[in-house]
C-alpha cells in the first residue's frame, strides 16, 4: 500500500477517483473494517505498538455518512484511536491536509485532525480551554476564582459537524481559598453563524414565560467562545424518555409503564415551547426540503435504484399534499427541529428539553410527527430484528398505542383540533422519509430505509393512491 502525506501535491484526478472502481465499490471497500485496518494502520501514529508490526489492530466502524454523486465519510475506531474516512466524488479541492490511499481513493484524517472542524484540536487542548474559558465565564472572568486544571473528555462526535466535550474544572476562590469543581459541556460547531444562533436563541428562551414558569427546563447557557465557535452549557439533571420507553429488544411485548408519564410529560413541555412566543431568524420551510428530498433520492437511485424510486414517488405524494396544510391549519412558531424522546430528561424538577442545534420557524406539527416517526421507528427496527414474530407484533402495538398518547396529550396541552391531528400525520410521514434518507446516509445497504419508506404511506391515508401497497410502498400491478 502507499501513502501520499499531507506535502505531497496531487492532481484533482488523483484526488477524486480511483482507476477501476466505482463510487459503489469504494463505498464496498470502507465499509470493510477489516481491509481498512489493514490500510490504516500504516498511518504514521497508527502503527501497532513497539515491535508487534505483524499484528492487526482491531477496526470497527463507528459511524459513516454518505451523499450519493457528492461524498462519504466514515469514522473508524483503530485500537484506541479514531480515523476519519472522506471519499469526495464531485469535482471539489481536497483540504490538503492528512493522507491520501489510492487503493480506495480515500483521504484519511486522524483524530483530532478534522478539516471541517478547524476548531477541534485547540479545543482538546486543556490550556487553551482555560484561557478560553477564564475570558468568557463571568466568574472566572472577574478574577473571582481561578481555573486550577481542566480534564476534557469527549462526549460526542459527528465528523464535520460537531463535537461535544465535558469539561471538568478544578477550581480556587481567590477570597477564601476554598477549593470547588464545575462541570460544563462544550459543543464545537463546524460553523460560526451556527453555533452564535445556538447560543443566542437559548439565551432568548431562558428569558421566556415557558421556561421562567417551569413548563420548560434548559440546560443553562454558561458562556461562548467566538475564536473557537463554541457554545458552553451547565448540565442538567434528569432521565431520558428514551431509556424510559427502552430499547424494546428480546422477548418484551411491552415497554416501561414509565413511559406513558414520561410523555405526558414531554407532550406538555413541547406545547410550552410552541406557545412561547419566541422567535428566530432561522427558517425550516418545509417546502424546500421536499425539494431536497426528491434530489436525494434521485442520488440514491444511483446506487440502489429500486430504494431510490420508492422514496422519490413517496415525496411526489408528499409533495402533493402541501397543498392541504392550509386547510389543515397551517402555522408558524418556534420549532425544536429534531424533536424525540431521546432529548427529553424527566426530573422530580421538570423536563428539560436539550439540543437547539436544529430549531427554527415551521410549524409545530412538524416536531409533533418527528416525535411520532421516532416511536415508530423504533417498532420497525425491532420487527427487522425479529423477522415479525409475535413479541414483535406486540411491541408495535404497544409502540403506536404511546404514539397515540403523545399525540392526545400534546392536542390536550396546546388545545389543538382535528386539523393539527392531520397535519400531524402528514408530518410523521415527512419525517420517516427523512429518517429514510438518513438511514440510507448512514447504512446503505440496510433494509431500514426501505421499510421507513414504506410505512410513510400508512400515515397517508387521504394522499395515499390505490395503487399504492403500503407494505412495500411499491406501486401494485394492476
Amino acid at each position: 500500500m502507499s501513502l501520499k502525506p499531507d506535502h505531497q501535491t496531487e492532481t484533482t484526478t488523483d484526488r477524486n477517483t480511483q482507476p477501476g472502481l466505482s463510487p459503489a465499490e469504494q463505498v464496498r471497500l470502507a465499509l470493510k473494517p477489516g481491509l481498512m485496518g489493514e490500510y490504516l494502520q500504516q498511518l504514521p501514529g497508527l502503527e501497532p505498538e513497539g515491535n508487534q508490526n505483524n499484528r492487526r489492530l482491531p477496526c470497527r466502524i463507528l459511524y459513516m455518512k454518505i451523499e450519493p454523486g457528492d461524498y462519504c465519510i466514515v469514522l473508524y475506531e483503530l485500537g484506541p484511536r479514531l480515523v476519519v474516512g472522506h471519499l469526495q466524488w464531485k469535482n471539489k479541492l481536497h483540504h490538503e491536509v492528512g493522507y491520501w490511499l489510492p487503493e480506495v481513493g480515500m483521504r484519511v484524517y486522524p483524530y483530532p485532525l478534522d478539516p471541517w472542524l478547524p476548531s477541534m484540536t485547540q479545543a482538546l487542548d486543556p490550556q487553551v480551554i482555560a484561557k478560553a474559558l477564564t475570558q468568557s465565564i463571568p466568574e472566572l472572568s472577574s478574577e473571582a476564582k481561578r481555573i486550577l486544571r481542566v480534564e476534557i473528555t469527549p462526549q460526542r462526535y459527528r465528523p464535520g459537524k460537531r463535537l461535544t466535550l465535558r469539561l471538568d474544572l478544578n477550581l480556587k476562590d481567590n477570597q477564601t481559598g476554598e477549593f470547588e469543581t464545575l462541570t460544563l459541556y462544550a459543543k464545537v460547531y463546524h460553523n460560526l453563524a451556527k453555533a452564535r444562533a445556538v447560543f443566542e436563541e437559548m439565551k432568548v428562551l431562558a428569558d421566556s414565560p415557558a421556561v421562567k414558569s417551569g413548563r420548560i427546563i434548559l440546560a443553562e447557557t454558561a458562556g461562548y467562545i467566538d475564536e473557537l465557535s463554541i457554545v458552553l452549557q451547565k448540565p442538567v439533571a434528569g432521565i431520558p424518555l428514551e431509556n424510559m420507553i427502552g430499547s424494546m429488544d428480546g422477548p418484551i411485548a411491552v415497554g416501561d409503564p414509565r413511559a406513558f408519564d414520561g410523555t405526558l410529560l414531554a407532550a406538555s413541555a413541547l406545547a410550552a415551547l410552541h406557545t412561547s412566543g419566541v422567535t428566530t431568524h432561522r427558517q425550516r420551510p418545509i417546502a424546500d426540503e421536499l425539494v431536497r428530498f426528491h434530489k436525494r433520492a434521485a442520488r440514491i437511485a444511483s446506487i440502489n435504484p429500486e430504494l431510490g424510486a420508492q422514496l422519490s414517488e413517496v415525496a411526489s405524494i408528499l409533495h402533493e399534499g402541501l397543498e392541504r396544510l392550509d386547510s389543515w391549519g397551517a402555522e408558524i412558531s418556534l420549532t425544536h427541529g429534531d424533536c424525540k424522546p431521546s432529548q427529553f430528561l424527566i426530573s422530580d424538577a421538570g423536563v428539560a428539553l436539550l439540543d437547539f442545534d436544529h430549531c427554527g420557524m415551521a410549524d409545530p406539527a412538524n416536531d409533533v410527527g418527528t416525535f411520532l416517526a421516532t416511536l415508530r421507528q423504533l417498532a420497525i427496527r425491532q420487527s427487522l430484528k425479529s423477522h415479525g414474530r409475535d413479541p414483535a407484533s406486540a411491541r408495535s402495538a404497544w409502540l403506536l398505542t404511546l404514539e397515540n398518547h403523545f399525540l392526545d396529550d400534546y392536542c390536550t396541552a396546546s388545545q389543538r383540533d382535528d386539523g393539527f391531528r392531520k397535519r400531524a400525520a402528514w408530518y410523521e410521514a415527512v419525517a420517516l422519509v427523512r429518517k429514510a434518507l438518513r438511514g440510507f446516509g448512514r447504512s446503505p445497504f440496510s433494509p431500514l430505509p426501505g421499510a421507513l419508506a414504506a410505512e410513510a404511506w400508512n400515515c397517508l391515508p387521504d394522499l395515499n393512491p390505490s395503487g399504492i401497497d403500503t407494505s412495500t410502498g411499491a406501486r401494485r400491478q394492476v
